[in-house]
């Protein structure tokens, strides 16, 4: 049963990725950097810390931040209880997959 949903879900995901390329195509470098962060991170928290700009590579607190907004005003992320995440699961798993973070198509992004 568990490889049926993950073959799903890889399809998805798969019959997808033209769109997914075109999304990030139209976003700025700084808010991609960002995103691929929070991507990696699956529930990215303190986003603005030190910590979290260095293990990223991000450049500072405030171009982070100021990424964030634009990112929140094109509804890509959101905020729940102090966690940041990709709003829209699938393109979160590509995104991943597509960078090299560790996947799982059920785990909790």
């Amino acid at each position: 049963m568990y490889d049926i949903i993950r073959r799903s879900i890889d399809t998805i995901v798969e019959s997808n990725d033209t769109i997914f390329r075109e999304i990030l195509s139209n976003i700025p470098e700084k808010q991609k950097q960002l995103l691929y962060a929070i991507a990696r991170d699956g529930e990215a928290k303190a986003i603005t810390s030190a910590a979290f700009i260095r293990r990223h590579r991000l450049s500072s607190a405030s171009s982070v931040q100021s990424a964030l907004l634009r990112l929140v005003d094109k509804d890509i992320v959101s905020c729940c209880a102090d966690s940041w995440t990709i709003n829209d699961r699938l393109f979160a798993f590509w995104l991943r997959r597509l960078y090299g973070a560790p996947t799982h198509p059920l785990a909790p992004l």
